[in-house]
């Protein structure tokens, strides 16, 4: 049962790391385009990166209990 689990956090950091790289990119293009759709989209991406975040720390802590 914990290996299941510890698929489930590695395929959890695995989606937050392609985010964390999507959001770099997304940071650099701001610096070149202003609009209002490159900021929504981003403000989306990094509140989703922060949910995984969260789910990674609440998966980790059921897996040490």
């Amino acid at each position: 049962m914990a290996k299941a689990k510890s698929k489930a956090v590695k395929k959890l950091e695995d989606h937050h790391d392609y985010l964390k790289r999507k959001v770099k990119e997304l940071t650099e293009d701001r610096k070149k385009d202003r609009s209002s759709e490159s900021k929504t989209l981003l403000m989306r991406l990094k509140k989703t990166k922060l949910a995984l975040k969260d789910a990674i720390l609440r998966a980790k802590q059921t897996l040490t209990k």
